[in-house]
């Protein structure tokens, strides 16, 4: 069974977060910034949906894209935010037993 995706603004720390949205920010824990193209494969999400999600994760801060110019090709890519962070280990914290990260 799939999971319903829910989009929309964070209520509590990580209630709003999609499965596909929790990959996405895992994904970028250990490198904590990933080429556009590069995250959007390690999603298998089209075009179109990760254009969307990334969209959603910008405008709740979990993201930002960085923009580098390198000779004349600009590049992309996708950073982990604190609040990023920060939500994904309160939200592994609540579900699971961990460790204190900080």
């Amino acid at each position: 069974m799939q999971e319903a995706t829910t989009i929309g603004p964070l209520n509590s720390s990580w209630d709003m977060l999609s499965g596909q949205s929790l990959v996405t920010l895992l994904a970028l824990v250990g490198t904590r910034r990933m080429d556009v193209e590069s995250l959007r494969r390690r999603t298998k999400l089209t075009e179109h949906a990760f254009g969307s999600l990334l969209g959603w994760l910008q405008r709740e801060y979990l993201v930002d894209i960085v923009s580098n110019l390198n000779g004349a090709e600009v590049e992309e890519k996708v950073e982990l935010t604190e609040k990023g962070e920060s939500v994904l280990v309160s939200m592994l914290e609540t579900t699971c037993e961990l460790p204190e990260f900080r």
